[in-house]
């Protein structure tokens, strides 16, 4: 129940972005943000998946607002097991900053498709994370 660590994600037009990932049960602030539903991987694994990418301006009413729409049964069927979240203040930089993510990754309940949809490298396998699979 509390953020587990912090990677950078690099997106297609090379800007880099230091994302925190936190569990699912983390209680969140009602601060604006950039989110990312995610699938991290398992063992040794060096891709991660973006399920989907969002801008709110309030995290912990937005995160209530998607289970009650369904979309957090719908990235929970994909495997999503972690949130991330950049924290920024103006609305301008979160809407240029999810469109940037979605164009980098494609997630699959962003409306991304095939196989690959959402698929991010990661530079080495992640380190063992509190209560991560195996």
């Amino acid at each position: 129940m509390s953020r587990q660590i912090i990677l950078t994600f690099t997106s297609h037009r090379g800007r880099r972005f230091p994302v925190e990932l936190f569990t699912p049960d983390t209680p969140f602030a009602e601060e604006g943000a950039v989110y990312l539903y995610l699938r991290l991987p398992a063992g040794r694994a060096v891709q991660a998946q973006i399920l989907h990418v969002g801008a709110t301006a309030a995290l912990g009413r937005q995160i209530a607002q998607d289970r009650q729409s369904g979309l957090l049964a719908r990235v929970a069927a994909l495997g999503f097991d972690t949130v991330g979240a950049v924290a920024l203040a103006r609305a301008s930089e979160r809407a240029q900053i999810a469109q940037e993510f979605i164009q980098s990754w494609h997630p699959p309940c962003n409306d991304g498709h095939g196989a690959l949809a959402g698929l991010m490298g990661l530079p080495a396998p992640l380190p063992r994370l509190p209560g991560s699979r195996a």
